[in-house]
């Protein structure tokens, strides 16, 4: 036995609670393993097995491997903890499953198993890392060639007192304070204004940061590379309580901003809540809600998820909305699940589920209504990208293409393999970047083949990798939120207007194109008009 899967054991030994372990007999955890069948309809749906060709890394192998350590047949060793996480999480399985296997839970099941398991090891133990190591091996993938990977022993890779101090940091403080989130993307921002960015670039200083021997060693350029470019106010104050709708009100919503979303995609938050508004509801932005959860949640991080859930329940509580609104795929479907989450709370499982059924992401929301239709042309060749916890954790598929067809001016184009994972998978792609990447190109592939000049899907993450992946091949695309088209028919139907910085890319081009226009007028007029005094 490595000495990495001793320490766990050894652990696990040490543990009075281990009765409280998700992964035991005689749980609705263990019910929900036993309904598969082990028919196998998942394994085509599953990137990870596509990729490696490996029966364990498959969501019948994971299942498996859940039920044996369930059953005491099996430990959780350093190849158990690997299996795990090295799963996207992305839930197509579920879609595929004849059985309606909840995937989803169970993985995530294991991940608090195996969390409250580390967590009981001394801050300096060391046990295995987990990771993938891929050993490419290309082969043929129907009508075209993808990558496939075998799964090969990997090197002893242990995570050090610095990588489990920046769980804590980014689990346990950062996320829950919108303070120190803040802080942290002000400092990013600064990052990319101040030129530090392009000094950092231009002497190479990450490339020689990426390569020292540490804990982090070959994974410093990947969290850079996703950073899109930070625009807005470096410390942009809270969004307005009480957004009034415009004209008569007929809802009252409640809106989730997020953590990340209120950082990185301010813009897509204030698209938001304009079209809410102008299809007749007041908003209602709590300044007390924290993050809901869901990164914390799909990590194996399951008790900081559910104080966050019992926080933003007793928050949104007392404004007693019709509906509570989300924009980020990811982090509906946790709040959606705010209910099997506490469902062992007394005080709060009826509440979470009360709370959970009023949840709606806003294209679900906007598809169920009379949508404000004083729509002015937005001329644009669209192909839309299924998030995954949209498509497959919601069921969510149809709602997001019927609003961006209602959009007059909007040409639809069909991307193969729209509800095909693109490698984000909340934090996956920087924890697991290789499979990331193969899972990315694939991605780039298909959307290179549609002609697109715009790629438009519900979620931040995927937004943030596909968005990467226009900028490494140089393409002419622009990622955006459904929302955001919305938003510009309805200020190109003259409902109301953007103010400047909350302008898609393609928004801005067309108005830098305008006043080089406009300026090139004018010189022209300036030049004739001196032409005519001389003549004169």
């Amino acid at each position: 036995m490595s000495l990495e899967s001793t320490n766990l054991q050894t652990a696990s030994q040490n543990v009075s609670s281990i009765e409280e372990r998700p992964l035991r007999r005689q749980t609705h955890t263990y019910e929900l393993i036993r309904q598969c069948i082990h028919c196998g309809f998942c394994l085509p749906t599953c990137p990870t097995y596509a990729v490696l060709g490996v029966e364990m890394d498959s969501p019948r192998g994971r299942i498996y491997q859940m039920q044996a350590v369930a059953d005491g047949r099996m430990e959780v060793s350093a190849e158990f903890v690997d299996h795990m996480y090295c799963c996207l999480g992305c839930r197509a399985c579920e879609t595929a499953c004849p059985s309606g296997v909840q995937f989803g839970k169970l993985i995530e099941a294991a991940r608090e198993h195996i969390q409250l398991e580390v967590a009981q090891m001394p801050l300096f133990s060391e046990h295995m890392r987990p990771e993938t190591t891929l050993q490419e091996k290309p082969i043929s993938k129907g009508d075209g060639e993808y990558p496939l990977h075998e799964h090969v022993p990997a090197p002893p890779a242990l995570e050090s007192p610095t990588e489990r101090l920046l769980r804590r940091f980014f689990f346990d403080m950062m996320l829950p304070s919108r303070s120190i989130t803040s802080l942290v993307f002000a400092g990013l921002k600064l990052y990319q204004r101040t030129g530090l960015q392009t000094l950092v670039h231009r002497t190479r200083l990450l490339d020689i940061v990426n390569a020292l021997p540490t804990p982090l060693q070959g994974k410093l350029k990947m969290p850079e590379k996703l950073m899109p470019n930070a625009s807005g106010e470096l410390l942009p104050a809270p969004l307005s309580e009480v957004t009034p709708a415009l004209g008569r009100r007929h809802y009252r919503v409640g809106f989730i901003s997020g953590c990340i979303m209120d950082q990185v995609f301010r813009d897509i938050n204030k698209a938001t809540i304009r079209v809410l508004t102008a299809n007749g509801c007041e908003v209602i932005t709590p300044m007390q809600q924290q993050c809901c959860g869901a990164l914390h949640v799909h990590a194996g991080e399951a008790e900081r998820g559910r104080k966050l859930a019992r926080h933003n329940i007793d928050v949104f509580e007392p404004y007693n909305c019709d509906v509570i609104i989300i924009n980020s795929a990811g982090c509906g479907s946790n709040l959606k699940e705010y209910g099997h989450l506490l469902r062992d709370d007394p005080q709060y499982a009826r509440r979470a589920q009360a709370f959970s059924a009023k949840v709606k992401d806003i294209s679900e929301f906007l598809a169920s209504i009379e949508l404000n239709q004083e729509m002015g042309e937005v001329s644009r060749t669209v192909a839309y990208h299924d998030a995954c916890h949209l498509a497959h954790g919601q069921k969510i598929k149809q709602q997001p293409r019927q609003l961006l067809q209602a959009i007059p001016g909007v040409t639809m184009v069909n991307l193969k393999e729209a509800d095909w994972c693109c490698g984000s998978a909340g934090i996956y792609n920087i924890t697991n970047q290789e499979m990331a990447n193969t899972l990315l190109q694939r991605k780039m592939d298909n959307i290179a083949a549609t002609g697109a000049s715009v790629i438009a899907t519900g979620n931040p993450g995927c937004m943030m990798q596909i968005a990467m992946g226009v900028r490494e091949r140089g393409m002419e695309i622009d990622v955006v939120h459904p929302i955001q088209l919305i938003d510009e028919a309805y200020h190109a139907g003259g409902l109301y207007e953007i103010p400047v910085h909350d302008l898609t890319i393609e928004q801005k081009r067309q108005q830098r194109s305008l006043l080089a226009a406009f300026g090139l007028g004018m010189l022209i007029g300036i030049a004739l008009l001196q032409r005519r005094k001389r003549s004169a």
